[in-house]
């Protein structure tokens, strides 16, 4: 389940299932079926991670803190483009 404000501000639009937190570093998201995301922890290298025919993607980090932004992205082009930024809160 999502934070209330997330489920308010960003109804429709939240690509992830589920808090991403420091006991749960786990990304579950959904985007574009059969395409292929970046994402990024605080601006680190980018890891491409690929979706699948339904859109879903997985993606488990070893550990976070709070404070902590996962940027995701898509690439246009040679550009990268955000289209979610997760802090961790908790």
């Amino acid at each position: 389940m999502r934070y209330p404000d997330i489920i308010e501000a960003y109804a429709g639009f939240d690509p992830l299932q589920e808090n991403v937190t420091t006991d749960n570093p786990h990304i579950v998201g959904v985007h574009a079926p059969d395409s292929k995301i970046y994402i990024q922890l605080n601006g680190s290298n980018r890891r491409g991670v690929n979706t699948d025919d339904g859109g879903k993607f997985e993606y488990a980090w070893e550990a976070l803190l709070v404070g902590d932004a996962i940027s995701m992205q898509s690439k246009n082009g040679t550009n990268y483009e955000e289209f979610w930024i997760e802090t961790i809160r908790e």
